[in-house]
């Protein structure tokens, strides 16, 4: 079963238990990433000042003013301000959360409870 890391009212990152990859789920986008690759796209929308872009874009004729480009030459994500912000909230997943193997646990760093 997938554990469900962080959720807000359009979407949700959770960690499959077969792939062990993070998936998030926001509006109708769905992105697949390792750990690292997770961090570094958290890290983007976490710097991400989205009053500036719908400044700068103020004069495009799309109802979205924050584009962010996601890896395609065709392909960009348009998000609004409201978006961009609830996007950020459900990137912030709890630390332990999001790493799940940051901590080794007792048997792994060879200590075996009970055993003298």
């Amino acid at each position: 079963m997938d554990k469900v890391l962080s959720q807000t009212p359009n979407g949700r990152v959770f960690i499959c238990p077969n792939c062990e990859k993070l998936h998030i789920e926001f509006h109708n986008f769905l992105f697949s990433f390792t750990k690292k690759e997770f961090n570094y796209f958290q890290q983007c929308f976490a710097r991400m000042d989205g009053c500036y872009y719908e400044t700068i874009n103020s004069e495009i004729v799309y109802s979205r003013k924050i584009i962010v480009p996601i890896g395609h030459k065709n392909v960009s994500m348009m998000l609004n301000s409201m978006e961009l912000e609830e996007l950020k909230a459900l990137l912030k997943c709890p630390k332990s959360n999001s790493a799940p193997d940051a901590f080794l646990s007792v048997s792994e760093i060879g200590i075996h409870p009970g055993v003298n």
